[in-house]
């Protein structure tokens, strides 16, 4: 039989075809610019699948630079506000005080700690006397009123109940107002009016408001309490002093950030000078303790001197002697001997009240040993320290995790203070031994005198030691009082504050950006997950490819009405793309005619019989005689195409009723011949599967040079596999943007595995003026799925093959 003549052709074509060996179809345009073959396009393959969603880019950028513009509605301008202040080196100090600034007893660590203590900030936040909030709510954010509001609210009292409450305030004339809350779930709502200048009296708060130069009698604000809590830690949070540049510099640069940089001016503005009056305190509270301490010697040698000037005086009464000769070398070196003796004195008892006070285990200034003639500078170093250490402690809390390491820092000095002042009490009895003995000597020289003058003598000696101590006392005291007097900051404001900017004026563009950057991103994800995970159709020849079959060409897409396109439009470019499927089909049987072909598909719809009558219609052009077989007895669509009855066809002559002339239909309008599938059969496989339909195919062969068989869908019914195997090539249609996927791969499989190797693919409904790399996606399933068809197919329904 010839069909089995040209089955066993095209078997070896089709295998090389299959294998990539032996001839091959000639490949379009569209084939050599494919994305998968050529690495270099697959931005441009993206890109344009990206376009392909162009509305949904263009209502999302809308959509994301409309939330960012809400946003940015709501945005606060935090406002930055700097100053600057110096932190100096006082040599005065040095000398007596505790060395505030100089370089070996101050650090700028500390001075950081120092500034951003919480002490120093609650007295500055107690200074500025906030006690409430005042501003206009508006519908996307509030505007805070700070010295510029219509009104000032003075309060008496505040009920820790109150603070939180969110009250409103509005003017109802030019004498009086009202106060409202609109109530939660923890209090009640309440209203109450009250007069300009007079206390308004509630059981949460005790206020009086009062008007501003910008008062207007019809306002309508809110206002909230603020409590000195809330604000200290808010500024504590904020505060985090740093020194300029590197090393040891001693420029300190502060910053805070707010919504009303006028209030961050006054704040810092008070800050400065309340770190000015703490570093001259703390410079006087170190000049003072040495000027308490001088005291204390005086009253305690006041008696002492009185008796002593009284026995000397009395005794100059009764004997009629007074002073001696003041001039000799003898009187003058005793009198040396006396002044270091009070000097000897006033640093022995300095060193016994440190080291008193050292085992009281308190944290108060020392006296520093310069102001009692101590010159000791291991001392000297050992007690700043000290000083500085419990000026730190002050500035901590003990829950404060550096309040540990300083307390230990301070006993670790204590214990150095006590070896130091043991050392310093030994050079110094040393020293007074070493006086008395010469002292001793001068008293035995000025033994030859008579006995009342070696009485007076030695009662001048007992008063001259009381008061050369006092008179050394005294001057120590103007001292320690003029340093006290002369005391200054060592810290100096080199720039006031005030605002240098914005902090966040960039955040309106960087808010744009986000909101945009992630719809970009949700559009990409989205395309992405549409084609790679969701596609569930083929959109692109790629895709088709990837099954491993031939392509035999690619149908365009037609928007025409007409189904014969080719006959209608015979000089047109959809005409021209069936001449190459016809081109194409001689190289894949090897001969010219005749030939048979099968026409299936997946599912229905997928445009078989569409393209079975118009290449049908390019094979009669020819000349050669063409005829068109309806084979699919469950759905048959052709007669409707071409407009020819179905009242017999070829379900009537396989079983028996009529002969084969009486089936074939002459078509008056486009030349080809035509066997429609007749009355639909109750058993159409097994009508399809017998030999008279075996027979009937040889026989049209014999009878015509080109056949062509439009079957029904080999996806859902098995006719297809019947003929395929007795026909030179089946034609697998598959429609872009239709057929589905995982249906195709299912379908394929099956036929590569009962060996069906004279398969190749036509590319149906290809949209090319979108371009080659998605053929032009205007649908995602297409107009159905084939699960619903799976269920209608069986049906009479219209369908539109």
């Amino acid at each position: 039989m010839m069909e089995s003549n040209n089955y066993q052709q095209n078997n070896s074509y089709s295998d090389s075809l299959l294998t990539g060996k032996g001839v091959q179809p000639t490949v379009t345009n569209a084939e050599t610019n494919s994305p998968t073959q050529n690495s270099s396009l697959d931005l441009v393959y993206w890109i344009a699948k990206l376009i392909k969603y162009w509305y949904f880019l263009l209502i999302g950028v809308v959509l994301a630079g409309g939330l960012a513009m809400l946003q940015n509605k709501r945005l606060f301008p935090i406002y930055l506000t700097t100053t600057t202040v110096l932190i100096q080196s006082d040599s005065k100090a040095a000398n007596i005080g505790p060395s505030f600034g100089s370089s070996s007893n101050q650090n700028n660590k500390n001075q950081l700690l120092i500034y951003s203590s919480y002490d120093l900030i609650a007295r500055t936040v107690e200074k500025m006397n906030i006690t409430n909030e005042l501003f206009y709510k508006g519908k996307f954010k509030n505007t805070i009123y700070y010295k510029n509001g219509p009104i000032e609210i003075e309060s008496n009292f505040i009920s820790g109940e109150a603070y939180g409450m969110i009250l409103r305030i509005i003017g109802l004339d030019n004498e009086s107002y009202e106060i409202s809350f609109a109530g939660d779930k923890n209090r009640p709502e309440f209203k109450i009016t009250g007069e300009y200048g007079r206390y308004l009296q509630h059981q949460l708060f005790f206020i009086m408001v009062n008007k501003t130069n910008a008062f207007k009698e019809n306002f309508d604000l809110h206002f909230r309490f603020v409590s000195k809590d809330e604000l200290i830690i808010g500024y504590k949070d904020q505060i985090k002093p740093e020194f300029l540049g590197e090393g040891s510099s001693s420029v300190m640069i502060i910053g805070i950030r707010g919504a009303v940089y006028q209030r961050d001016i006054d704040f810092l503005t008070l800050l400065n000078h309340e770190f000015q009056i703490d570093n001259l305190t703390r410079k006087n509270e170190s000049s003072q303790r040495a000027i308490d301490f001088i005291n204390e010697q005086i009253m305690v040698m006041r008696d002492s001197i009185i008796i002593a000037e009284s026995k000397l005086n009395e005794f100059q009464m009764k004997t009629g002697l007074f002073t001696q000769n003041q001039t000799s070398s003898t009187h003058v070196e005793m009198e040396v001997l006396i002044q270091k003796k009070a000097e000897i004195r006033l640093q022995r008892e300095y060193l016994d009240d440190l080291g008193n006070y050292l085992k009281r285990n308190t944290h108060e200034i020392l006296v520093p040993p310069s102001a009692m003639g101590v010159s000791d500078g291991e001392l000297a170093r050992l007690v700043a320290a000290y000083n500085e250490t419990s000026f730190q402690l002050r500035t901590l809390r003990p829950e404060n995790p550096i309040y540990r390491r300083y307390t230990m820092q301070i006993e670790d000095t204590k214990t150095a203070l006590n070896q130091a002042i043991q050392a310093m009490l030994r050079t110094l009895r040393i020293e007074e031994r070493n006086i008395e003995e010469r002292y001793d000597k001068i008293v035995r020289e000025m033994a030859s005198l008579p006995e009342r003058e070696r009485e007076l003598m030695s009662k001048e000696r007992d008063f001259r030691i009381l008061d050369t101590y006092n008179e050394y006392l005294q001057q120590r005291l103007i001292e320690s009082k003029i340093q006290k007097a002369s005391n200054a900051p060592d810290n100096q404001v080199l720039d006031q504050p005030r605002m240098i900017g914005i902090v966040n004026k960039d955040t309106t563009r960087d808010t744009y950006i986000l909101y945009i950057a992630i719809f970009l991103g949700i559009f990409i994800i989205f395309v992405v997950s549409k084609e790679l995970i969701f596609n569930f159709t083929i959109h692109s020849r790629e895709e088709l490819e990837k099954f491993g079959l031939p392509i035999l060409g690619l149908i365009e897409r037609s928007e025409r009405k007409n189904q014969m396109i080719v006959h209608a439009f015979p000089k047109s470019g959809f005409a021209e793309g069936f001449r190459n499927l016809r081109s194409r089909m001689e190289y894949v049987v090897k001969r010219e005619r005749p030939i048979s072909m099968l026409l299936t598909s997946t599912e229905p719809k997928d445009g078989k019989t569409f393209i079975a009558v118009n290449l049908a219609s390019i094979y009669q052009l020819t000349g050669r005689k063409t005829i068109i077989v309806d084979c699919d007895l469950r759905r048959p669509a052709m007669s409707k195409s071409l407009g020819v009855g179905n009242e017999k066809g070829l379900s009537n002559y396989l079983i028996g009723q009529v002969k084969l002339e009486d089936v074939i239909i002459t078509h008056p309008d486009y030349g080809f011949d035509v066997i429609s599938a007749g009355t639909i059969p109750p058993n159409p496989s097994e009508l399809i599967r017998s030999k008279k339909t075996v027979d009937l195919i040889a026989k049209l062969s014999e009878m015509y040079d080109y056949m062509v068989l439009d079957c029904s869908p080999i996806g859902l019914v098995s006719d297809a596999h019947f003929l395929a195997r007795h026909v030179d090539v089946l034609l697998y249609v598959v429609r872009n943007e239709k057929t589905n996927k995982n249906f195709l791969r299912h379908t394929i499989k099956e036929l590569k595995d009962d060996n069906m190797s004279n398969m190749v693919l036509i590319y149906n409904d290809v949209n090319l003026k979108a371009g080659y790399s998605n053929y032009g996606n205007q649908r995602y399933y297409g107009k159905s799925s084939y699960y619903l068809k799976h269920s209608t197919y069986y049906h009479n329904e219209k369908v539109d093959s």
